[in-house]
């Protein structure tokens, strides 16, 4: 009988747990990023490890609580599972996967467009979910995405704008990636990318849709606000985990400006680099109310489906508490008055 590998600590051992296990092109397809240098992805990292925090000790921290919503949606902690197209490409049934680990945790889960399970199947899991929108060219598809998103009961609607064009990564060509002939997306046909989206068409949304709107792709205070004026409900700091623009500004560094420099009743998220509690704890020092974890998933997911998943949440989640404690903060809420110093 073929045993699971034992259960990583870090981030690094879940990856090269991952890496063990998959062939060649998945392993590309999930790690890979724009560029020959994949500059933007490792800028990501490196700029989330150039954020330090002070703490409020000494205070009472006997009890702390990591308990909090994402995205309009009560969560065990203060980040959520982005929205990532097919993972059953990586693990059978990898979208239910995920899912299970997240109804389990009490992680909320944002479905892909992309996903390989349908956005019903997916809730019935009992994960808390919103639901992620590319701006596909049929605008019936459109429309019928965001209403399954609804009577799905998804607490929000995320719609990415910073994929006009889905570019992939060079990596992923070198290693002759294909989704595979068993596995496409399961909740559309029409799955080509309509370049024209602008912010007249997120108003648009924002009038037609029960469900708050979250933009995602947002890298600026100046696009943070129109984003605001369209009638948004937040957005989300993000370039795409590096994939998009080889040369895009590290999410860390757009957080600080979007937050000090953008408009006020906005919610602000964040993803791109995010692996670690200490990277949670950061992003919401820096004035997010939540973060969004990505690949660090989908390498649980390639060790050991569910459970590889279930171990990723579960370390963030506990470091996270952990951190709670070291900086003096009973509640998520109190670590936005942390001391913050980000090294030039």
């Amino acid at each position: 009988m073929v045993q699971n590998p034992p259960a990583p600590i870090t981030p690094e051992d879940e990856a090269a747990a991952a890496r063990a296990v998959l062939s060649d092109p998945v392993w590309a397809f999930i790690t890979g990023a724009a560029g020959s240098r994949e500059v933007a992805k490792h800028a990501n990292r490196e700029a989330w490890d150039e954020v330090f925090l002070g703490h409020l000790l000494p205070r009472d921290v006997s009890r702390v609580s990591t308990a909090t919503s994402v995205l309009g949606a009560p969560a065990a902690a203060p980040f959520a599972v982005a929205p990532m197209g097919l993972p059953a490409r990586i693990w059978p049934h990898g979208d239910l996967e995920i899912a299970a680990a997240c109804a389990e945790t009490g992680i909320p889960l944002v479905v892909s467009t992309m996903a390989s399970a349908r956005v019903e199947d997916i809730a019935k899991s009992g994960a808390r979910c919103a639901f992620q929108l590319y701006w596909l060219r049929d605008p019936r598809a459109r429309r019928e995405l965001v209403r399954r998103a609804e009577q799905a009961g998804c607490s929000a609607l995320v719609i990415t704008t910073d994929a006009p064009v889905r570019r992939g990564s060079e990596r992923e060509r070198a290693a002759e990636f294909s989704p595979g002939a068993d596995v496409a997306p399961a909740m559309t046909d029409d799955v080509e990318i309509d370049p024209s989206l602008d912010l007249a068409d997120v108003e648009a949304v924002v009038g037609a849709t029960s469900m708050p709107v979250y933009v995602k792709g947002v890298l600026s205070a100046a696009t943070a606000s129109r984003c605001r004026e369209a009638g948004a409900a937040g957005v989300v700091v993000s370039n795409h985990g590096g994939r998009q623009l080889p040369c895009a500004v590290p999410t860390a560094t757009a957080l600080e400006q979007v937050v000090r420099h953008g408009p006020g009743g906005l919610d602000v998220l964040v993803d791109g680099g995010i692996s670690t509690g200490t990277d949670v704890l950061r992003s919401l020092a820096l004035g997010a109310t939540g973060a969004l974890v990505g690949r660090q998933v989908l390498y649980g997911l390639g060790r050991s489906g569910m459970q590889g998943v279930l171990g990723v949440l579960q370390r963030i989640s506990a470091e996270l508490a952990e951190l709670l404690v070291l900086t003096g903060c009973p509640e998520v809420a109190d670590v936005a008055r942390l001391p913050v110093l980000i090294r030039p």
